[in-house]
C-alpha cells in the first residue's frame, strides 16, 4: 500500500483515505495565529458541496509539491471508517515525504462548507472551516506548488458528485513566482471520475463538478489502493 501511494504521488496528488490517524490540535502559543508567523506565502480556499452514493464519497482542495508532500482539506463520508460511520466529516490529510497522516474533525454536512488552508514558510500550515482557523500542523512544502480541486468515491459502483467552488488562490513572494500559470486542467480521470469547470476559463473563482460513477477496479481495490479521483490542476506560476 506504501509503495502504491508513492506511485500516486508522482502525478503528483494526494487521495481521499488513510493510514495513520491523528489530529489537528489548536493553535498553541509556538504555532499560534497567523500574525505569529507573518504573512502566509500560499492561501487557498473554497466552497466544497459533498454528495454521492454507496460506500464512500469526498470533496477536496490540495496543495502539493514535486517532492512527495502534500496537504488536503475537504469532507469525506466513509462507511469503511470506524470514526465517521459513513457520515460527512471535515478531514484533513497530509504526505510528508511520502509518509501520509489525516485527522477527522468535525461533522461536516452535504451542503455547502467553506473550508481553506494558509501555509507558511516556516513550514506551518493552518487549516480553516467556515471561514476560522480551527489548528495548525508542521508542513514543510518545496519548490513550484500545485493545486487541485478533487473527488473520490471508495468502491465499484459508489457514485460521486461534488463541487468545489468559489476557488481562490494567492501564492508567491517575489514577481517571478506570484500567482497561477495558464488554465486549469481537468483531464486527471480516474475509474470512471471526472472534473468539469463549470464557469471556464475563469482560474481565481473557478468552478467545478466532480461526478461518476467507479468502474474497472481490480478484485479487493479500493481508493486505499487505487487512484479513484476526478481532479482539475493548476500550477503556480515558476
Amino acid at each position: 500500500m506504501f509503495t502504491e501511494r508513492l506511485r500516486r504521488l508522482t502525478l503528483p496528488l494526494i487521495g481521499a483515505t488513510a493510514l495513520v490517524a491523528a489530529l489537528v490540535a489548536p493553535a498553541s502559543p509556538a504555532h499560534a495565529g497567523p500574525t505569529a508567523h507573518g504573512k502566509p506565502y500560499l492561501t487557498y480556499t473554497a466552497f466544497l458541496v459533498e454528495k454521492g452514493t454507496g460506500t464512500g464519497y469526498s470533496s477536496y482542495i490540495n496543495v502539493h509539491d514535486a517532492h512527495n508532500n502534500a496537504l488536503s482539506v475537504g469532507i469525506q463520508s466513509d462507511t469503511g471508517s470506524t470514526e465517521s460511520k459513513g457520515q460527512p466529516r471535515f478531514i484533513w490529510e497530509r504526505v510528508q515525504n511520502g509518509k501520509f497522516t489525516y485527522g477527522y474533525m468535525s461533522a461536516a454536512s452535504h451542503a455547502k462548507q467553506a473550508v481553506g488552508i494558509r501555509w507558511y514558510k516556516n513550514d506551518v500550515a493552518a487549516i480553516m472551516l467556515k471561514g476560522k482557523t480551527v489548528g495548525t500542523i508542521d508542513m514543510k512544502l518545496q519548490g513550484r506548488l500545485f493545486f487541485n480541486a478533487e473527488a473520490n468515491a471508495r468502491l465499484n459502483g459508489d457514485t460521486v458528485n461534488s463541487q468545489v467552488n468559489t476557488i481562490a488562490i494567492a501564492v508567491g513572494d517575489t514577481a517571478k513566482n506570484t500567482g497561477l500559470a495558464g488554465k486549469w486542467n481537468t483531464s486527471f480521470s480516474f475509474h470512471g471520475l471526472k472534473a468539469r469547470q463549470t464557469n471556464a476559463p475563469a482560474v481565481q473563482g473557478a468552478a467545478f463538478v466532480i461526478s461518476g460513477k467507479v468502474s474497472g477496479l481490480p478484485r479487493g481495490g479500493n481508493w486505499d489502493t487505487t487512484e479513484v479521483a476526478g481532479i482539475a490542476m493548476i500550477a503556480q506560476r515558476w
